[in-house]
């Protein structure tokens, strides 16, 4: 009886064999957390919908991003960072690479 072997796709984040690129991931979210905070602080005097409204409204988008970053943060210390919060599946590498923040696959985002 042969035995056969699948090979996992490229594409796909493999959490097991990734774990090490964790910590990649990890401090490209810190650095962003960063970036946003000081957005944030640098507009904060300013950011309010009848003071500045594009200071508002960037303010407004960093602390989206704020959010999901420390829900990704969050995940990369459950050992569930790289899988699809709607799903289940695996979140393929290119997109983590492009959005480290991303909580869905493209299908579930769409």
């Amino acid at each position: 009886m042969a035995t056969q072997t699948s090979v996992p796709p490229t594409d796909i984040l493999d959490v097991a064999a990734a774990t090490a690129d964790f910590s990649g991931f990890r401090q490209q979210l810190q650095q962003e957390l960063r970036e946003q905070e000081s957005l944030i602080a640098e507009l904060k005097p300013r950011a309010a919908p009848h003071l500045d409204v594009v200071a508002w409204s960037t303010t407004q988008a960093a602390l989206r991003i704020v959010v999901q970053i420390n829900a990704a943060l969050a995940r990369i210390s459950a050992g569930t960072f790289g899988t699809c919060t709607s799903c289940h599946g695996q979140i393929k590498k290119e997109r983590l690479e492009v959005i480290p923040y991303a909580a869905r696959c493209v299908p579930c985002q769409s």
